[in-house]
């Protein structure tokens, strides 16, 4: 039986470890919060002068990536430090794009407040290209906002070197790229590249592209350029967006049994004007864009169609339909028979 005194003892000793362990832990997490608070400090300027440093932040990025980049242009210590300030703040979704510049020394709430001022060193520009523009729309467009000189705009979309891998599919053709600068809203630096603007535009193409499944088609009777050529006459066709898959259908049917399709919209194409009524002349046009005289599919796109025209290529309304006629109020009638059409045609004269 242990005495009172080696009991005693033993209890010295066990406060004696639990004080050591205490102390240990506490040094543990004051040098781990001295550490962290480090993190938030303004990163250390060497020189008298303090360096100030161009950071470029994308359109599109998020708290984490924008952290990131400032902790490799060494503007700040942490980017988890970024991160959590950027919660605790409520600054999540209020950083603004452009080019900064920004001091290498100033602190963490400064650079923040920075780039939500959106206090740029280099301006953004917005813009909207809309469903069924052509590429010389496109450039009417962006030449008439000042954004890009419209001959440059050309020469880039026809010589220029762009690294997309579905480009590599796209047949030797004049206006090599219509149908593939995507409509939508676009965001860019003030005096960006007309080689860079096209580039934001195919990327824009291969993001829709890769959603709706277009990047891995594999229906043996149209190739992509083919599903792209389809969406860009049924986008010009078309009335609304609900008519979109109606008007593929008519399409398809006739595509299917060899019968022209006959669009207006690939003589508009060649014409460069889009009349709102062609003379029996024009019908006549020599050119592998006039599908009243050329058997299937024009030679390449007319137009940039929009997400779900392409998706109405892909997969057209389930519908015997081979005739339709643009009506007064910019929709169409459709009909199964040649009949019908003429009645159609005499009714919306």
């Amino acid at each position: 039986m242990k005495s009172s005194a080696t009991t005693a003892d033993t209890v010295v000793k066990r406060k004696r470890r639990a004080v050591v362990y205490l102390s240990v832990m506490g040094l543990a997490l004051m040098i781990g919060l001295l550490q962290f608070m480090q993190m938030f400090r303004p990163v250390t300027v060497e020189t008298m002068a303090a360096e100030t440093i161009q950071v470029e932040i994308p359109i599109g990025s998020t708290a984490p990536q924008i952290g990131k980049i400032l902790m490799d242009k060494g503007i700040i210590r942490s980017d988890l430090a970024f991160r959590i300030a950027t919660r605790l703040k409520d600054y999540g979704g209020r950083y603004k794009a452009g080019v900064y510049a920004l001091t290498v020394g100033a602190s963490l709430q400064d650079i923040m407040d920075e780039i939500t001022k959106g206090s740029v060193y280099k301006e953004t520009i917005r813009f909207t290209i809309p469903e069924g523009y052509e590429i010389r729309q496109i450039a009417d467009l962006l030449h008439g906002e000042g954004i890009v000189d419209r001959e440059e705009f050309l020469r880039e979309a026809e010589e220029g070197v762009f690294e997309n891998s579905f480009l590599n599919n796209i047949p030797v053709r004049e206006n090599r790229l219509e149908g593939y600068l995507f409509p939508d809203t676009y965001e860019i630096f003030a005096a960006e590249s007309a080689n860079s603007i096209i580039g934001r535009m195919l990327e824009r193409f291969e993001e829709v592209a890769e959603e709706i499944g277009l990047l891995e088609w594999k229906d043996g009777e149209m190739t992509l350029d083919e599903v792209v050529t389809l969406a860009s006459v049924v986008e010009r066709e078309a009335g609304t967006t609900d008519e979109l898959p109606l008007v593929s259908a008519v399409f398809h049917n006739r595509l299917r049994i060899g019968m022209n399709l006959g669009s207006c919209a690939t003589v508009q194409y060649v014409l460069k004007e889009r009349k709102p009524r062609l003379s029996t002349k024009d019908t006549e046009i020599n050119s592998p864009y006039n599908t009243y005289i050329i058997p299937g599919l024009p030679i390449g796109p007319i137009a940039s169609p929009g997400k779900e025209a392409l998706k109405a290529a892909m997969e057209p309304a389930d519908s015997d339909y081979l005739y339709f006629v643009a009506t007064n109020n910019g929709t169409n009638v459709f009909s199964n028979n040649y009949q019908q059409f003429l009645i159609d045609k005499e009714n919306n004269r």
